[in-house]
């Protein structure tokens, strides 16, 4: 992945909006929405609070204000209004308005992680889903761990990005409302106050901006060595225990860790630095403005406990959530660079997805494969390379058949392989299957015909069960089928020495099964879909003499009940196949009966191979 300068906050707010289904884009305004409200009620109720003040200090003044006499017309123009009725009514109107206040800030404070929690699942997904919608040759050219972490790192996306967003908008507007509502009662005071808070806290926010990047930076480059060393250490655990390595890869984590450490110090200090300031701030400003209303004004005493108290409430309110601002921008700022590779990973699914599955046509999948498929000179080179991998490759399998592929190492019979199961695209040419061409709309169905069973099986950490029903992920298990494929794999007094039958936990790559195991599991995994063709991508060359012998004729059980196409090293492997494709170069050297084919190979190549 190439490094490239961070997005900018704004930039990167509206990409994620656009890329947003119109339901959580209209869900993402009206959470707006609510917290105007949730910011009018708070306000609201502030002045409640300074209300209730001046009522219980001096009634009488209150009672003959202005305000009052307006309010009173609506309330009771008639009625005589006592002090018990002015304390009791405002305490009531104040508790109404803070209950009130606070159930709709209860719902705000809800629905705002939620949707960002819901914002990262719909990333992920987007991540998940397109790395695995891309080419394979795509995966060739990267790092597993780095894909990994851009799918966990969703969490800046939702937590990084639109949560502060939201938070940010909410202290925002509750911040805006009081300061308007005190210039409304107070405007010099409230002045004073919107200058200093706004200038200490733009200084705090410029000053600290360039720092906080650089940190973060830093931050994301060791989070992903950390990823890397101990991804590196735990797929490769025993590489590293017989070269004795362990203590090399815990010094390099350790390393890491602790300049991660003094990093991450470094950001929370100065996400949490405003607080010191401000709160310093807002209490010399506070003592400042009474100060002043009492040497400096006429105010009566319930119009400075009014003010005071609103002052105080208001300072209460308000420096946490200027305080809260900043941390949301400093947070904002540190998740900025960890979005990066998401947004270009994004780029590249737009871009390379080749096919949608809405726009598939509809084909009955049992009438795909009815009699051939063939290969009409096709040619395949990755994408990085400027030589030819396969050279105009032009073959026949009718169905039914048995075909062997033979050739040395880097001949292209793995390449030619995923090609048939389409890993691959070629590059010139074409694939017919019953005169069909084989293109994005057949592929889906060809490939639900298809069960492969490679020389290195991926075995998960899962029950015998869970693997060989590995496409039945997130669903029910068919245990009769699962047993019915042991059953054809010959794993049937396998399966009976397990402690829990087909239940028995097999572990991570398969640890607690031998090498012919595997295979087997591997090949039950295969026909667990009742594949129509069964591809071997030289199952036995990692097997011992027995095993292998042991595998072939668990291969050869499935001839002329499906169509096999069996790709190997050991020539021993293909004798009993209805023919041969000789591979040399990327070219065909040779399509014949084994007898003929092999004898040629042998001479050519002296060697005794069987």
């Amino acid at each position: 992945m190439t490094k490239q300068k961070s997005a900018g906050y704004f930039y990167l707010l509206k990409w994620m909006l656009n890329q947003l289904p119109n339901r959580k884009y209209h869900l993402f305004w009206l959470l707006f929405i609510c917290m105007l409200v949730s910011a009018l009620l708070e306000t609201f109720a502030l002045g409640a609070i300074a209300f209730f003040a001046s009522a219980i200090s001096d009634p009488e003044i209150v009672m003959e204000s202005k305000y009052f006499n307006v309010i009173k017309q609506y309330i009771s123009p008639k009625q005589a209004i006592t002090y018990q009725h002015l304390i009791i009514g405002s305490g009531v109107l104040l508790i109404v308005l803070v209950v009130f206040k606070n159930m709709v800030k209860g719902v705000v404070t809800y629905l705002i992680p939620r949707f960002s929690v819901g914002i990262e699942a719909f990333f992920g997904q987007m991540l998940l889903g397109g790395f695995l919608n891309l080419p394979y040759e795509w995966h060739l050219s990267k790092n597993s761990a780095d894909l990994i972490n851009s799918v966990q790192w969703r969490y800046y996306l939702g937590r990084g990005i639109i949560l502060p967003t939201l938070k940010l908008a909410n202290d925002f507007l509750m911040v805006s409302v009081m300061l308007i509502s005190l210039l409304v009662v107070q405007p010099l005071v409230s002045l004073g106050v919107f200058f200093t808070l706004g200038s200490v806290a733009s200084f705090i926010y410029f000053n600290q901006r360039n720092r906080l990047d650089k940190l973060a930076t830093k931050s994301k480059d060791h989070s992903l060595l950390i990823n890397k060393e101990t991804t590196m250490a735990i797929q490769g655990v025993k590489d590293v225990k017989i070269a004795k390595m362990e203590n090399a890869f815990i010094r390099n984590f350790v390393k890491n860790e602790h300049s991660f450490a003094k990093i991450h110090a470094l950001q929370q200090f100065f996400i949490g630095f405003p607080v010191f300031v401000l709160e310093t701030v807002g209490f010399i400003m506070l003592a400042v403005s009474i100060w002043a209303m009492m040497f400096f004004s006429n105010a009566s005493t319930a119009e400075i406990t009014g003010t005071i108290t609103l002052l105080a409430v208001t300072g209460w309110r308000a420096l946490p959530a200027v305080n809260q601002i900043l941390s949301s921008l400093t947070g904002i700022r540190v998740a900025l660079p960890f979005i990066q590779n998401q947004i270009e990973y994004i780029h590249q699914i737009e871009k390379g997805i080749i096919f949608n599955k809405s726009n598939i046509k509809s084909i009955q999948q049992e009438n795909v494969f009815c009699n051939r498929f063939s290969f009409n000179n096709v040619s395949f080179k990755y994408h990085e390379s400027e030589i030819n991998i396969l050279h105009d490759i032009s073959f026949e399998v009718k169905k039914g058949k048995t075909v062997g592929i033979i050739g040395s190492s880097g001949a292209g019979k793995s390449t030619l392989v995923d090609i048939i199961t389409g890993i691959h695209t070629p590059l010139d040419g074409e694939i017919c299957v019953d005169g069909n061409h084989l293109d994005h709309n057949l592929l889906p169905h060809w490939l639900g015909l298809i069960g492969y069973v490679p020389q290195s099986p991926y075995i998960f950490d899962g029950s015998m069960a869970e693997n060989i029903a590995f496409g039945d992920r997130g669903g029910e298990i068919d245990r009769e089928r699962v047993l019915e494929c042991c059953e054809m794999a010959s794993m049937t007094d396998f399966i009976k020495d397990l402690p829990s039958g087909i239940d028995t936990p097999i572990g991570e790559r398969g640890v607690k099964i031998s090498g012919g195991q595997k295979q087997r599991v591997a090949i039950a995994r295969a026909l667990y879909n009742h594949p129509e063709i069964m591809i071997f991508d030289e199952a036995t060359s990692s097997l011992d003499t027995k095993s292998e012998k042991a595998i072939q004729k668990t291969i050869y059980s499935f001839k002329g009940k499906q169509t096999l196409i069996i790709i190997a090293h050991r020539l021993s492997t293909v004798v009993d196949c209805d023919y041969l494709i000789w591979l040399e170069k990327g070219h065909i050297k040779m399509i014949g009966p084994p007898k003929d084919v092999l004898d040629e190979y042998k001479e050519k190549n002296n060697s005794l191979v069987n």
